[in-house]
């Protein structure tokens, strides 16, 4: 991926539409789940910083 100068997050979540979405729609993940939820959102934040100046030209 880094060949194709792609900035990937490596964090997965595991979800379920049945268990971690009320009504199928709204997001309320399982509690277990926060953790791995954390660090992936944690990873996208870092990158978008990270590639900020890139959108901005």
């Amino acid at each position: 991926m880094g060949e194709l100068q792609v900035a990937d997050v490596r964090a997965q979540v595991m979800l379920s539409l049945r268990t971690d979405f009320e009504n199928y729609t709204t997001f309320t993940p399982a509690p277990h789940h926060e953790k791995s939820v954390q660090a992936m959102l944690d990873q996208v934040i870092a990158w978008g910083g990270a590639l900020k100046p890139l959108r901005e030209k």
